[in-house]
């Protein structure tokens, strides 16, 4: 709940005087790379002002992240840093997540901490839903795989929950994959879900398409 308390103080009317803690930036952006796990971030700081200051608390914004000072205590004219380790497995795009540190300085007790790390998503599907219509004529169609970094991802074999639908992995001429899909029967109603594993950087994670028919 401190992200919401530094919220709350900001919109106050902000904090009578100078802050004792100078900020080098306070909304740092990063890019990752494709099976990377981890990513770490570092906001630097120094104590400008006469007194010593305390850091009471840092606390994340999301339980994907791990944020800490060096130590609790910065002397006058000390430098120090929060360094932020962010999780990234399981999120692709772009994920903001925010940091609120907590110290004893009376003219600026608050701060919040900004990041954005940008994560590339490494196998693109479009698009992730196809469907028939009841009495509609039997058709195959598509969906098309696109695999950002062919040396980090391994596609394994499909899975299909229903077998009221045929489903292909088909392996293209200038790279990339076309998945074909096809009901076995258009004269009733039918759902299901095709499971696509994907290996991503020795990880294994599971893409998932849904095909119907209404």
């Amino acid at each position: 709940m401190r992200i919401l308390a530094v919220i709350l103080a900001l919109l106050a009317g902000g904090q009578p005087g100078q802050a004792a803690l100078e900020w080098k930036i306070t909304d740092l952006q990063l890019k990752t790379e494709v099976g990377q796990e981890q990513a770490v971030a570092v906001f630097p700081f120094r104590n400008r002002g006469d007194k010593p200051v305390r850091i009471i608390s840092v606390d994340s914004s999301c339980s994907c992240m791990a944020a800490e000072p060096g130590k609790e205590v910065y002397a006058p004219g000390e430098t120090g840093e929060i360094r932020v380790e962010v999780a990234l497995t399981g999120y692709v795009g772009r994920l903001r997540r925010s940091v609120a540190v907590e110290t004893d300085d009376a003219t600026g007790r608050f701060a919040e901490l900004t990041l954005t790390v940008d994560i590339p998503e490494p196998v693109i599907i479009n698009p992730r839903f196809l469907f028939w219509r009841v009495g509609d004529q039997p058709e195959e169609k598509n969906l098309e795989i696109v695999v950002t970094e062919p040396k980090k991802t391994v596609l394994g074999e499909i899975e299909c929950s229903s077998p009221l639908f045929h489903a292909r992995l088909l392996p293209q001429p200038a790279g990339g994959y076309r998945l074909a899909v096809e009901p076995a029967d258009l004269r009733q109603p039918a759902e299901a879900i095709i499971r696509l594993p994907v290996t991503i950087g020795g990880r294994l994670q599971v893409r998932l398409v849904y095909v119907a028919v209404k």
